[in-house]
């Protein structure tokens, strides 16, 4: 594309913003609406491949459908050239400059940004759509402070050459991603919490939790090594968040969250909680006679309720503080196994505690029934503690992977490798899918199953095939009609047949009866007149034999003395003959 150039009579580009290593994007405006968008089109050496244009067809139309806060929208696709779409045009820094700047990003800010890019990625995974490149250059903070998840839509193009020994195929994305990216294996929505994990970790401390001399010594690491703990990196992280990071970068993806909506969840959580915790100090140095407050007291209480965003009685506010320098009353957590949430949620905050919630697989205990909390049970603490109630959502549940498109037997290893197993295998022909290709599955990518649930799938049987009709001694006419009635594409080529009269069709390549797909072209071969059958010349005269031969159309020919009679005859006789060919006569005594 070039500046200047208007796509669909709508869209002006105006300026190129950047390319990758797939794609261009550029700067444009909406003539219709009046309004700036961006637009992505793939670079020429893929647009010669019919399977990325595809691709990049079908993820821009599913990731058109994600209409979402945290997700940059897609407006249009289409082809003008080359691929392209049309997305939602962001004002603002992608993470990666943010950190490259070398800002000190505050924690009160890593959890907001990661509650953001966890409810994006929620909405994501809910339309079985794994994002495969979370990474700080795909995250984009707006001038407003909104947090815009990008590229979705082109991902799966790039995870088609995820092997790490390609040059560019993970230099941008090795210290993000996934340990079962970096082995090949198939990606699940726990492969994007992990990236989001490595995210948040060099947003903690400054740097990635893992890196090399090459993408392929950092990719080596993910599978390897365990990050150090940010805590020694940075000193103010909260231990609940340092244990959510580490929990994201578990090697095995059934270790890390369930959900991005449990991961949400807990970031809110340790949100609110430093929050109160820096709300606490500021009221704790009331009782600091030294200080001096220009504040009177029902200012001080107004400020109070808008930290908290609630009206608070003075009694609320000042319950649980130091009196007197006195501690605050110590409260024993409950047990609460076997309890249903929501009256163990209520049971606690009642108690005074805040409350987290947090779902794990456990086939003892019935789904929405506490397996155990976090202090455990009958620990004494403050009563403003983080309590997190484990919760049961029965049987541990793993994501289907998503197959289509696949060959069947990368597709039954990908299923295999998950832990579930390959179910009833359904053929059926497809003119568009190649043979031996998935066309559909059962359960749908992203359903959760327990392991060794059965996955089915249709294949491809290819093409469906026509039978070729018997279009001998038939003219051209009907011939033509009866091949286009049966769509096939036809050429000509014309021979001297034995038996077909001159200008009827003597047979077809490939023969009639034979099965073939519709793309097949048919040689129809039309007949030049008969052939001429070879009569006995042994024991003629040359001259005999020559009158013989040119009675019926054809010509003699010999070498050497023809003195004699024939002895000897090529081609013999009773064989057929183009007319006006050459019978060779040998002679003797």
């Amino acid at each position: 594309m070039k500046i200047g150039q208007i796509i669909k009579d709508r869209y002006e580009i105006e300026e190129i913003l950047g390319e990758g290593g797939m794609a261009f994007v550029y700067k444009a405006k909406d003539r219709q609406l009046q309004r700036t968008v961006a637009i992505k089109t793939l670079k020429p050496n893929y647009v010669s491949q019919e399977k990325f244009v595809d691709r990049f067809r079908r993820e821009a139309q599913t990731a058109a459908n994600l209409n979402h806060p945290n997700i940059v929208q897609i407006f249009d696709w289409g082809i003008e050239d080359e691929p392209y779409f049309v997305m939602e045009y962001i004002e603002g820094n992608t993470l990666t400059s943010i950190i490259s700047n070398n800002r000190t990003v505050g924690l009160n800010d890593i959890l907001y940004i990661g509650s953001q890019v966890a409810s994006g990625l929620k909405e994501a995974h809910k339309h079985a759509l794994v994002h495969r490149d979370i990474k700080p250059g795909n995250i984009m903070i707006t001038p407003s402070g909104k947090v815009k998840v990008t590229d979705f839509g082109i991902v799966s193009l790039q995870n088609e050459e995820s092997d790490i020994t390609k040059t560019g195929a993970v230099l941008g994305t090795a210290s993000y991603i996934s340990p079962e990216q970096a082995q090949g294996k198939a990606v699940s929505f726990e492969s994007d919490l992990y990236s989001l994990g490595t995210v948040l970790y060099e947003l903690i401390t400054g740097k990635p939790p893992f890196s090399g001399d090459s993408p392929i010594a950092t990719a080596t690491k993910h599978l390897t090594e365990k990050p150090e703990k940010p805590s020694t990196l940075r000193k103010d992280i909260p231990k609940g968040l340092e244990n959510a990071v580490l929990k994201l970068l578990e090697k095995r993806p059934h270790d890390r969250f369930k959900s991005a909506e449990d991961l949400r969840a807990l970031l809110l959580q340790q949100r609110k909680q430093i929050q109160i915790n820096q709300t606490q100090e500021n009221l704790v140095d009331l009782t600091n006679p030294k200080i001096k407050f220009r504040f009177t007291l029902p200012a001080l209480v107004i400020s109070i309720m808008l930290v908290f965003g609630t009206v608070w009685t003075l009694s609320n506010i000042f319950e649980g503080l130091p009196v007197d320098g006195g501690a605050p009353s110590l409260v024993e957590i409950p047990d609460l196994t076997g309890s249903e949430q929501s009256q163990a949620l209520n049971d606690l905050q009642e108690l005074g505690f805040i409350v987290g919630i947090e779902n794990s697989a456990d086939s003892s205990v019935p789904a929405g029934f506490v397996i155990s909390t976090q202090p455990t049970a009958n620990t004494t603490t403050n009563p403003d503690t983080l309590v997190t109630i484990i919760v049961s959502v029965g049987p541990e549940a793993f994501p289907i992977p998503y197959v289509v498109d696949l060959e069947i037997a990368r597709g039954v290893y990908v299923i295999q490798e998950s832990g579930f197993v390959v179910g009833q295998q359904l053929e059926i022909n497809d003119d568009n899918i190649p043979r031996g290709f998935i066309i559909s599955q059962n359960p749908v990518a992203g359903t959760k199953m327990g392991p060794d649930s059965t996955v089915d799938l249709v294949i491809s049987a290819g093409p469906s095939l026509i039978e070729i009709s018997d279009l001998s001694r038939k003219s051209l006419v009907d011939a033509i009609q009866i091949l286009e009635t049966l769509g096939f594409e036809y050429e000509f080529v014309e021979e001297y047949s034995e038996n077909v009269s001159v200008g009827l069709v003597s047979h077809t390549i490939p023969r009639a009866g034979e099965l073939v797909t519709n793309d097949q072209i048919i040689k129809v071969v039309v007949s030049l007149g008969l052939k001429v059958e070879v009569p006995n010349l042994i024991g003629f005269t040359y001259q005999e034999a020559s009158n013989i031969l040119q009675d019926i159309g054809l010509l003699p020919s010999a070498s050497g003395d023809t003195g004699g009679r024939v002895s000897e005859q090529s081609p013999q006789e009773g064989e057929f003959v183009d007319p006006e060919g050459f019978v060779e006569l040998s002679f003797g005594n």
